[in-house]
Protein backbone atom coordinates (compact mmCIF):
# COMPACT_ATOMS: atom_id res chain seq x y z
CA UNK A 1 0.00 0.00 0.00
CA UNK A 2 3.20 2.07 0.66
CA UNK A 3 3.92 2.30 -2.45
CA UNK A 4 -0.10 2.55 -4.46
CA UNK A 5 0.06 5.77 -2.13
CA UNK A 6 3.48 6.84 -3.82
CA UNK A 7 2.71 6.30 -7.05
CA UNK A 8 -0.73 8.38 -6.50
CA UNK A 9 1.11 10.98 -5.47
CA UNK A 10 3.19 11.53 -8.34
CA UNK A 11 0.61 11.49 -10.46
CA UNK A 12 -1.05 14.04 -8.72
CA UNK A 13 2.20 15.85 -8.90
CA UNK A 14 2.52 14.72 -12.87
CA UNK A 15 -0.83 15.86 -13.58
CA UNK A 16 -2.74 12.93 -14.92
CA UNK A 17 -6.21 13.06 -16.47
CA UNK A 18 -7.32 9.73 -15.63
CA UNK A 19 -6.18 6.16 -14.34
CA UNK A 20 -7.96 3.25 -16.11
CA UNK A 21 -8.00 0.58 -13.66
CA UNK A 22 -6.78 -2.92 -14.47
CA UNK A 23 -7.62 -6.18 -13.15
CA UNK A 24 -3.84 -6.14 -11.97
CA UNK A 25 -5.01 -3.52 -9.25
CA UNK A 26 -6.69 -5.50 -7.08
CA UNK A 27 -3.88 -7.19 -5.66
CA UNK A 28 -4.52 -5.95 -2.48
CA UNK A 29 -7.99 -5.47 -2.16
CA UNK A 30 -11.29 -3.67 -3.63
CA UNK A 31 -11.21 -1.33 -0.51
CA UNK A 32 -7.12 -0.23 -0.89
CA UNK A 33 -7.87 0.71 -4.81
CA UNK A 34 -11.11 2.44 -3.23
CA UNK A 35 -8.27 4.23 -0.81
CA UNK A 36 -6.08 4.65 -3.89
CA UNK A 37 -8.91 6.32 -5.63
CA UNK A 38 -10.32 8.86 -2.96
CA UNK A 39 -6.19 10.23 -2.47
CA UNK A 40 -6.28 10.66 -6.56
CA UNK A 41 -6.70 13.92 -7.84
CA UNK A 42 -8.27 12.23 -10.99
CA UNK A 43 -11.09 10.36 -11.92
CA UNK A 44 -10.49 6.32 -11.63
CA UNK A 45 -12.05 5.05 -14.93
CA UNK A 46 -13.12 1.75 -16.01
CA UNK A 47 -16.00 0.59 -18.81
CA UNK A 48 -15.94 -2.97 -18.15
CA UNK A 49 -15.04 -3.51 -14.38
CA UNK A 50 -18.50 -4.41 -12.81
CA UNK A 51 -19.86 -4.48 -9.28
CA UNK A 52 -20.95 -8.50 -9.64
CA UNK A 53 -24.15 -8.15 -7.93
CA UNK A 54 -25.75 -5.09 -9.71
CA UNK A 55 -23.37 -5.21 -12.70
CA UNK A 56 -23.10 -1.54 -12.66
CA UNK A 57 -19.82 0.08 -13.26
CA UNK A 58 -17.36 -0.04 -10.46
CA UNK A 59 -16.00 3.35 -11.80
CA UNK A 60 -16.64 6.18 -14.51
CA UNK A 61 -16.63 3.79 -17.59
CA UNK A 62 -15.37 7.51 -19.85
CA UNK A 63 -14.41 10.96 -18.61
CA UNK A 64 -14.56 14.09 -21.13
CA UNK A 65 -11.83 16.48 -21.25
CA UNK A 66 -11.70 19.98 -22.82
CA UNK A 67 -8.44 21.12 -24.60
CA UNK A 68 -8.05 24.33 -25.82
CA UNK A 69 -11.50 23.84 -28.14
CA UNK A 70 -11.71 20.94 -28.74
CA UNK A 71 -12.83 17.70 -26.49
CA UNK A 72 -11.14 14.59 -25.85
CA UNK A 73 -13.59 11.43 -24.23
CA UNK A 74 -11.17 9.39 -22.75
CA UNK A 75 -12.69 5.26 -21.83
CA UNK A 76 -10.48 2.40 -20.18
CA UNK A 77 -11.02 -1.32 -20.53
CA UNK A 78 -8.82 -4.01 -18.63
CA UNK A 79 -8.30 -7.82 -19.39
CA UNK A 80 -9.55 -10.69 -17.12
CA UNK A 81 -7.66 -11.00 -13.65
CA UNK A 82 -5.25 -13.98 -13.41
CA UNK A 83 -7.59 -15.09 -10.04
CA UNK A 84 -11.18 -13.19 -9.49
CA UNK A 85 -11.86 -10.26 -8.05
CA UNK A 86 -14.38 -10.64 -4.86
CA UNK A 87 -17.62 -8.59 -5.52
CA UNK A 88 -16.20 -7.94 -8.98
CA UNK A 89 -16.89 -9.12 -12.42
CA UNK A 90 -15.09 -8.42 -15.77
CA UNK A 91 -17.18 -7.35 -18.49
CA UNK A 92 -16.60 -8.35 -22.64
CA UNK A 93 -13.88 -5.89 -23.64
CA UNK A 94 -15.72 -4.90 -27.05
CA UNK A 95 -19.23 -4.75 -25.86
CA UNK A 96 -17.98 -2.74 -22.93
CA UNK A 97 -16.91 -0.04 -25.40
CA UNK A 98 -19.19 -0.39 -27.44
CA UNK A 99 -21.70 0.34 -25.30
CA UNK A 100 -20.24 3.96 -24.41
CA UNK A 101 -18.89 4.81 -28.07
CA UNK A 102 -22.02 6.82 -29.41
CA UNK A 103 -23.56 8.74 -26.25
CA UNK A 104 -19.44 9.71 -26.33
CA UNK A 105 -19.06 10.55 -29.78
CA UNK A 106 -21.84 13.05 -29.67
CA UNK A 107 -20.16 14.70 -26.77
CA UNK A 108 -16.75 14.72 -27.85
CA UNK A 109 -14.03 15.45 -31.19
CA UNK A 110 -12.01 12.52 -30.30
CA UNK A 111 -12.01 9.35 -28.48
CA UNK A 112 -8.73 8.38 -26.65
CA UNK A 113 -9.11 4.27 -25.29
CA UNK A 114 -6.59 3.20 -22.50
CA UNK A 115 -6.55 -0.52 -22.72
CA UNK A 116 -4.75 -2.73 -20.38
CA UNK A 117 -4.61 -6.23 -22.67
CA UNK A 118 -3.12 -9.25 -22.27
CA UNK A 119 -1.74 -10.68 -25.32
CA UNK A 120 -4.30 -13.32 -26.74
CA UNK A 121 -6.86 -9.97 -25.56
CA UNK A 122 -4.82 -7.63 -27.71
CA UNK A 123 -4.81 -9.71 -30.76
CA UNK A 124 -8.74 -10.16 -30.52
CA UNK A 125 -9.56 -7.52 -29.90
CA UNK A 126 -7.65 -5.62 -33.30
CA UNK A 127 -9.86 -7.66 -35.28
CA UNK A 128 -12.32 -5.11 -34.81
CA UNK A 129 -12.84 -2.25 -36.15
CA UNK A 130 -14.38 0.97 -33.66
CA UNK A 131 -15.20 4.35 -33.78
CA UNK A 132 -11.78 5.39 -31.62
CA UNK A 133 -9.07 7.63 -32.68
CA UNK A 134 -6.61 6.38 -30.27
CA UNK A 135 -5.74 3.49 -28.01
CA UNK A 136 -2.82 3.46 -25.75
CA UNK A 137 -2.37 0.20 -25.13
CA UNK A 138 -0.51 -1.55 -21.81
CA UNK A 139 -0.20 -5.12 -20.70
CA UNK A 140 2.39 -6.89 -22.53
CA UNK A 141 6.37 -6.22 -22.80
CA UNK A 142 5.95 -4.46 -26.51
CA UNK A 143 6.20 -1.12 -26.99
CA UNK A 144 6.34 1.16 -30.68
CA UNK A 145 8.27 4.06 -31.61
CA UNK A 146 5.76 5.25 -34.26
CA UNK A 147 2.18 4.68 -34.39
CA UNK A 148 0.31 1.50 -35.34
CA UNK A 149 -2.89 2.18 -38.25
CA UNK A 150 -4.95 -0.77 -36.72
CA UNK A 151 -8.31 -0.27 -38.77
CA UNK A 152 -7.96 3.74 -38.57
CA UNK A 153 -7.41 3.55 -35.18
CA UNK A 154 -3.87 4.96 -34.06
CA UNK A 155 -2.76 2.81 -31.65
CA UNK A 156 0.90 3.66 -29.37
CA UNK A 157 2.35 1.06 -26.76
CA UNK A 158 4.71 1.76 -24.28
CA UNK A 159 5.66 -1.62 -22.62
CA UNK A 160 4.61 -2.46 -19.04
CA UNK A 161 7.57 -1.52 -17.42
CA UNK A 162 7.79 1.78 -16.75
CA UNK A 163 10.49 2.69 -18.57
CA UNK A 164 9.14 4.48 -21.25
CA UNK A 165 6.70 7.20 -21.96
CA UNK A 166 4.74 7.82 -25.26
CA UNK A 167 4.08 11.26 -26.37
CA UNK A 168 1.04 12.10 -29.08
CA UNK A 169 1.20 15.34 -30.61
CA UNK A 170 -0.69 16.87 -33.49
CA UNK A 171 -1.34 20.20 -35.01
CA UNK A 172 -4.82 20.46 -35.70
CA UNK A 173 -4.84 22.65 -38.96
CA UNK A 174 -7.44 22.01 -40.77
CA UNK A 175 -10.33 21.21 -38.44
CA UNK A 176 -12.36 19.41 -41.19
CA UNK A 177 -10.00 17.12 -42.88
CA UNK A 178 -8.64 14.10 -41.16
CA UNK A 179 -5.75 13.61 -39.07
CA UNK A 180 -2.18 12.03 -40.72
CA UNK A 181 0.20 10.34 -38.90
CA UNK A 182 3.94 11.39 -39.99
CA UNK A 183 5.87 9.56 -36.89
CA UNK A 184 7.56 7.58 -39.63
CA UNK A 185 8.00 10.43 -41.80
CA UNK A 186 10.22 12.27 -39.10
CA UNK A 187 11.68 9.28 -37.91
CA UNK A 188 13.45 8.85 -41.41
CA UNK A 189 14.20 12.56 -41.35
CA UNK A 190 15.96 12.34 -38.09
CA UNK A 191 18.12 9.37 -39.22
CA UNK A 192 18.70 11.31 -42.33
CA UNK A 193 19.88 14.26 -40.98
CA UNK A 194 21.87 12.80 -38.27
CA UNK A 195 24.23 10.53 -40.69
CA UNK A 196 24.63 14.20 -42.60
CA UNK A 197 25.64 15.63 -39.85
CA UNK A 198 28.30 12.80 -38.88
CA UNK A 199 29.89 13.59 -42.29
CA UNK A 200 29.49 17.64 -41.64
CA UNK A 201 31.38 17.06 -38.55
CA UNK A 202 34.70 15.42 -39.64
CA UNK A 203 35.23 17.79 -42.77
CA UNK A 204 36.57 20.68 -39.98
CA UNK A 205 34.62 23.67 -41.36
CA UNK A 206 35.54 22.35 -44.65
CA UNK A 207 33.30 21.75 -47.42
CA UNK A 208 32.11 18.69 -48.02
CA UNK A 209 32.72 18.48 -51.63
CA UNK A 210 36.63 19.77 -50.71
CA UNK A 211 36.90 17.51 -47.57
CA UNK A 212 35.64 14.17 -49.77
CA UNK A 213 36.86 14.87 -52.88
CA UNK A 214 38.66 11.97 -52.99
CA UNK A 215 35.39 9.79 -51.79
CA UNK A 216 33.19 10.09 -54.74
CA UNK A 217 31.23 6.82 -53.16
CA UNK A 218 30.81 9.02 -49.75
CA UNK A 219 30.22 12.23 -51.83
CA UNK A 220 26.96 10.20 -53.77
CA UNK A 221 25.60 9.34 -50.30
CA UNK A 222 26.31 13.35 -49.15
CA UNK A 223 23.79 13.76 -52.50
CA UNK A 224 21.49 10.86 -51.79
CA UNK A 225 21.02 12.24 -48.17
CA UNK A 226 20.55 15.39 -49.65
CA UNK A 227 17.68 14.63 -51.50
CA UNK A 228 15.86 12.45 -49.09
CA UNK A 229 16.11 15.02 -46.25
CA UNK A 230 14.26 17.85 -49.30
CA UNK A 231 11.86 15.22 -50.00
CA UNK A 232 11.10 14.89 -46.29
CA UNK A 233 11.25 17.97 -45.17
CA UNK A 234 8.52 19.26 -47.93
CA UNK A 235 6.28 15.74 -47.21
CA UNK A 236 6.08 16.85 -43.97
CA UNK A 237 5.43 20.50 -44.30
CA UNK A 238 2.70 19.68 -46.94
CA UNK A 239 0.91 17.49 -44.33
CA UNK A 240 -2.43 18.92 -42.67
CA UNK A 241 -3.24 17.68 -39.04
CA UNK A 242 0.37 15.89 -38.85
CA UNK A 243 0.19 13.81 -36.05
CA UNK A 244 4.02 12.35 -34.14
CA UNK A 245 4.89 10.00 -31.73
CA UNK A 246 7.68 9.90 -29.71
CA UNK A 247 8.72 7.08 -27.07
CA UNK A 248 11.16 8.47 -24.07
CA UNK A 249 13.02 6.27 -22.44
CA UNK A 250 12.75 7.12 -18.56
CA UNK A 251 16.96 6.73 -18.50
CA UNK A 252 19.95 9.05 -16.96
CA UNK A 253 19.90 11.61 -19.43
CA UNK A 254 15.98 12.52 -18.09
CA UNK A 255 16.42 14.75 -14.72
CA UNK A 256 14.03 13.86 -11.86
CA UNK A 257 11.39 16.07 -10.77
CA UNK A 258 12.59 17.30 -6.71
CA UNK A 259 9.40 16.80 -5.32
CA UNK A 260 8.77 13.27 -7.08
CA UNK A 261 12.67 12.35 -6.22
CA UNK A 262 11.97 12.91 -1.95
CA UNK A 263 9.04 11.17 -2.34
CA UNK A 264 10.74 7.98 -3.90
CA UNK A 265 13.61 8.78 -0.88
CA UNK A 266 10.87 8.82 1.76
CA UNK A 267 9.21 5.68 0.28
CA UNK A 268 12.65 3.57 0.62
CA UNK A 269 12.86 4.60 3.96
CA UNK A 270 9.72 3.53 5.08
CA UNK A 271 10.36 0.13 3.23
CA UNK A 272 13.45 -0.45 4.89
CA UNK A 273 12.02 0.09 8.07
CA UNK A 274 9.23 -2.04 7.27
CA UNK A 275 11.60 -4.69 6.19
CA UNK A 276 13.97 -4.62 9.01
CA UNK A 277 10.80 -5.23 11.77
Amino acid sequence: MEIGRTMIQSYNKLGYHAYNVSSHDFAGGFEKVRELENNAEFPFISANLLDSATQRPLFKPYIIKKVSKKKFGIIGVTSLPKAPIKGTMVGDITESISKYLPEMRKQVDYIILLAYLERDDEVEFFTQQLDIDFILVSGTFRYSRNLENKKEMLVARCGNIGKYIGIIRFDLQVPDQKLTDISNLTVQLNYAEKRMNSFKNATQGRSLDEFYAKDPNILRTIKSLETQIKILRDEIQSTKNPITYDLVEMDESIPDNPEIRRMLNDLEKRLTRIQSN
